[in-house]
């Protein structure tokens, strides 16, 4: 699988291959999100996986079909009691932004297009409401049916349910078919409500507002709906044909307001500039509001040109969604505990009241050490403000109000295990040092060890490695290679329940499978703070064996370009740690590294080629990752550190203080779009 292969270096068939895995990935989330209302994963990671079959099927056009989730909206409906009903017209899914040059390219676009100038054109700009997008049809003034989304052509029949929410007007004094079209949302403070109750009934909780206005709309019984609180913003309105006698997205509005549906907050832009206002100020005032927002959408206010713009794909042309970056909350912490992570670190975790952040329902926080709990003043009691990104573990950014509690101090032994915590060199962090005997540790380190970036074996997450441990199987990561042998003398993997004989040879199958590894992976495997993927492949690149590495000097290691001071000591410290000796030996029993050397594959004519060069703040078009692939390719020396030896800073938004370090030595600043425009 390509997956993390930019784009850009992939051949046919990679495209191919990761099409269809892309495509059966995105149908599935699909399914999960409209027709369930269960996601799984966040918008973020949601949109991660559209951009990036987007971005293979630009490139491949050869390979995209018709029924590629790029051209498909919502989901096919599955086991659903309601009648389908066709819509009138298609109900589109709106294309992304997520930066202001998202917004200049969508303009430009437009503009192309109608071949006239920018200059001339005038948005509206609307909250993106974070609920269920429906259609209400009315005929000469009563209601003739009611439907969602659906797949974009073929919705729910929810007439009943829809009659219940008192936003949408049982009469409207218009003759003839009229289409309204809105989003059904769930208040915040009525989601609360709803997920106390379903807890003290020990129900299922509901992830989001969302979800759980998702789930209202479906209920077979329009009493349940009902008794939700769910509320209507209409955003648009048909009349199939017949004249309104209004002429922009701002008449049609005021329209729906004049026949009593309630519309969200919108107003008028001339240019960018004022785009960008109006979404400062809905990021703003987002959390002040009694219902989630996701963004801000933006549409061509002229009617005709929206006509005349038409759509693509499964997206109109005349609009787009501005979304918004992770949100924040106010919230109590309840309690602070204590994690260890796969190398040992210590991160004190904030229990806090559940909170909605982002989209999502948040119940605790990092506080990623004891020196910032203490710089903060954070205890428990206290109300603080938490901020979310994507998948990433919610952080406390501020303290809101103080309880009056003490201060929690640094502990001194490991809660897992009771060893003696200790600090590397320099560093403000604690860990506990018993790597190959702390539960916790572990635990987190089989799962690395099994993961896609180490051994990759397939089937064998972090879930059956929990279970194999707490029942013994697994007592170090190389009695995953030793399972099949130990089954025969103890407890049959085959008799474990849900597994059998079928499953049990399918994973002894899958880790005989990863016996063999290279050396750049075996490294990562190896968990060593401060080595991930590519430091593991400039280390393979310069000493070729795991021999080697071992016995490599502290000179030695100084002398390779790209690896910081610190990473440098923790290397030393892991290769002269007689447990850490015996077990590599001993996984060698087990598995075999394939003989490497390195090959010059790299562009020697590039601009990067033997440049260091540094990543800060937040890539747009691409992940660090995949930016830190691109570099290395051109021959690039990828660090994490500034010095007086860097060549290039790749500077993202928000960058931090290295952007500031860079500034005083005067190294080479570049822009994504710069870096990406020179790594062609």
């Amino acid at each position: 699988m390509s997956e993390n292969k930019p784009v850009a270096f992939m051949n046919l068939g990679e495209a191919k291959a990761e099409l269809k895995y892309l495509r059966a990935k995105i149908r599935r989330h699909d399914n999960l999100y409209y027709n369930l209302a269960s996601p799984e994963i966040s918008d973020s990671q949601y949109d991660e996986l559209r951009m990036r079959l987007n971005a293979i099927e630009e490139r491949f056009k050869e390979l995209v079909t018709k029924t590629s989730p790029s051209k498909q909206v919502g989901a096919p409906i599955f086991g659903s009691h309601f009648r389908k009903i066709t819509h009138k017209k298609p109900m589109l899914s709106l294309d992304n932004a997520f930066s202001k040059a998202d917004i200049f390219k969508f303009m430009d676009k437009v503009s192309k297009f109608l071949r006239i100038d920018q200059a001339t054109l005038e948005l509206c700009g609307e909250q993106k409401i974070d609920g269920l997008s429906a259609s209400i049809v009315y005929k000469d003034g009563e209601i003739l049916y009611g439907a969602t989304r659906g797949n974009g052509y073929l919705g729910e029949d929810v007439t009943g349910n829809l009659k219940t929410i008192a936003d949408v007007p049982e009469r409207i004094g218009l003759p003839g078919e009229i289409e309204i079209r809105g989003e059904v949302y769930m208040p915040t403070d009525s989601f609360m409500a709803l997920n106390e109750e379903r807890k003290l009934q020990a129900e299922s909780l509901f992830v989001n507002p969302r979800n759980a206005a998702a789930g209202s709309i479906r209920q077979l019984d329009a009493a349940v709906t009902a008794s939700r609180n769910l509320k209507f913003f209409a955003y648009y309105m048909d009349s199939f044909g017949n004249d309104l006698g209004i002429a922009t997205q701002i008449d049609m509005l005021q329209l729906l307001q004049e026949l009593e549906f309630s519309v969200a907050q919108y107003r008028l832009c001339r240019n960018v500039d004022e785009v960008m206002d109006y979404y400062e100020q809905m990021l703003m005032t987002r959390n002040e509001l009694e219902y989630e927002i996701d963004g801000a959408v933006f549409k061509i206010n002229s009617l005709k040109l929206q006509e005349d713009l038409g759509f693509v794909g499964r997206s109109p042309r005349h609009s787009i969604a501005f979304k918004f970056p992770a949100g924040e909350a106010k919230t109590d912490i309840i309690d602070i505990v204590v994690s260890v992570g796969r190398t040992g670190k210590i991160t004190p975790i904030a229990i806090v009241s559940p909170v909605i952040v982002g989209g999502a329902t948040v119940s605790k926080a990092t506080l990623h050490n004891f020196e910032e709990i203490s710089r903060k003043g954070i205890a428990i009691g206290d109300t603080v403000t938490i901020s979310r990104s994507g998948d990433v573990i919610p952080k406390i950014t501020s303290v809101v109000e103080k309880s009056g509690n003490c201060v929690p101090q640094s502990p001194t032994t490991c809660p897992s295990c009771g060893s003696t915590l200790e600090r590397e060199g320099e560093s403000i962090d604690l860990f506990c040092m018993n790597y190959h005997g702390c539960p916790s540790q572990f635990a987190r380190y089989a799962a690395y060890f099994v993961s896609k970036h180490c051994f990759d074996i397939p089937g064998f997450g972090a879930k059956q490695i929990e279970e194999f441990i707490w029942e013994g199987r697994i007592k170090s990561v190389i009695d995953i290679f030793r399972l099949k042998e130990m089954d025969d003398h103890g407890a049959k993997l085959a008799q474990k329940p849900t597994w059998g004989e079928i499953s049990a040879n399918k994973l002894y199958a899958a880790i005989d499978s990863k016996r063999t590894i290279t050396l750049p992976r075996f490294i990562t495997s190896l968990a060593i703070l401060g080595v991930g993927e590519i430091t593991a492949r400039l280390l393979a690149d310069k000493f070729e064996t795991i021999d080697n590495l071992m016995n490599a000097t502290k000179v030695e290691l100084r002398e390779l370009d790209g690896l910081g001071k610190t990473t440098t000591e923790h290397i030393c410290s892991y290769m002269s740690n007689p447990k850490n000796i015996e077990f590599v030996q001993d996984l060698l029993r087990y598995v075999t590294i394939i003989p490497y050397k390195r090959t010059e594959t790299m562009d020697t004519t590039s601009m990067f080629y033997k440049k260091t060069v540094v990543f800060t703040g937040k890539l747009e078009r691409t992940s660090r990752s995949q930016a830190k692939q691109i570099a290395a390719s051109r021959g690039a020396i990828v660090t994490s550190s500034i010095s007086s030896k860097t060549d290039f800073v790749i500077v993202g938004n928000d960058a931090g203080s290295k952007l500031g370090q860079a500034k005083m030595l005067g190294v080479t600043l570049l822009t994504e779009d710069e870096f990406l425009q020179h790594a062609k």
